[in-house]
């Protein structure tokens, strides 16, 4: 990129587009279908129990017809999330580019520096794309403060589903159980296919689950597996035809999920979406949402620059009833 480029929306969004960050542990399963769309609110539609996409059509023809579900369409508005950081002259004047020690023309330009700052704001709002990631397997999207930007449950009009896991006794059939809430959710999804169950689950959920009595021997073997091939133990270990895998209780101070709770996620192709929304920029209005988006000035009598990411998704589930949250007791 260069100097002249920094400050054109479209050379900076596809640096960042570009900027290699690895997603979240749900991002790297593929899990979410990914789509643009041209306005800030998606407008779904409740179909015989399921939602759909209303999609876009030119405004001179007939809209597409309203099925007489007893539910009417309405929307969800994606979120907005954008991260800022400033860069200052003295955050460039005098600094050489790594490797470049011996020469002047290595010093730092500010287009480097801008885009070493786009990957840092890159990281974060990928970490919060996990974080809604997590929100929607579980039913709930939650804002970085806590609060609630998306319930699925309460907008499908259905019973959010739980089951505990009473692993405190050793006579409790853990197998019985998580096969149990198998069933629950293949009730749930009707004739979707899908290709099996994964279940993201807290630190004392997976503790606890190894550590039955009825899991101890299952474990065991996997463990002595995983042993030889040096591989987390705590990633992957399946039971009952589910893939148990830990994830961190908290990033920073913000708790992804509570450490006793595990969540039944079902795997299989339309069951979640994930829409991106156009930015809050004048060059993007009207225009098929982008996953990223970044811009650049330059501030006040030339004194550095401000520079801006962000991304503006809407994370759903599709079969909410069919999540199912577990709970270590």
């Amino acid at each position: 990129m260069t100097l002249d480029d920094i400050f054109k929306v479209t050379s900076l969004t596809d640096a960042i587009a570009k900027i290699p960050v690895p997603p979240g542990l749900i991002g790297s399963w593929g899990l979410f279908e990914q789509k643009g769309v041209r306005t800030t609110s998606v407008l779904i539609e409740v179909r015989n129990g399921r939602l759909f996409l209303v999609p876009d059509s030119p405004r001179s023809s007939d809209p597409e017809a309203v099925s007489h579900s007893k539910r009417a369409a309405f929307p969800l508005r994606a979120a907005h999330l954008a991260a800022s950081d400033v860069i200052l002259p003295e955050d460039i004047q005098d600094i050489r580019g790594f490797g470049q020690e011996g020469t002047d023309s290595g010093l730092k330009s500010q287009a480097t520096e801008i885009n070493d700052r786009l990957e840092a704001l890159k990281v974060s709002l990928e970490a919060t794309l996990e974080y809604h990631r997590i929100g929607a397997v579980r039913g709930v999207v939650l804002d970085a403060d806590g609060s609630v930007l998306v319930n699925l449950f309460d907008a499908f009009g259905v019973t959010k589903q739980a089951l505990t896991i009473p692993f405190s006794s050793a006579s409790t059939n853990v197998l019985q159980l998580v096969l149990q809430a198998k069933r629950l959710a293949e009730k749930k999804l009707g004739g979707v296919a899908y290709s099996g169950f994964r279940a993201v689950v807290g630190s004392d959920f997976f503790d606890a689950l190894v550590g039955h009595k009825g899991v101890k021997e299952a474990y065991a073997n996997w463990q002595a597996a995983q042993d030889r091939l040096g591989g987390d133990l705590r990633r992957g270990f399946v039971f009952a035809g589910v893939e148990f895998i830990e994830i961190p209780d908290v990033v920073g101070d913000t708790a992804f999920l509570p450490a006793e709770v595990g969540q039944l996620v079902p795997i299989g192709r339309g069951i979640f979406k994930q829409y991106f929304a156009p930015a809050n920029y004048n060059e993007a209005v009207n225009t098929i949402g982008q996953p990223w988006y970044a811009k650049s000035e330059p501030r006040k009598l030339g004194k550095g620059y401000d520079i801006e990411a962000q991304t503006n998704p809407l994370t759903i589930c599709t079969y909410p009833e069919a999540l199912v949250e577990l709970t270590a007791s």
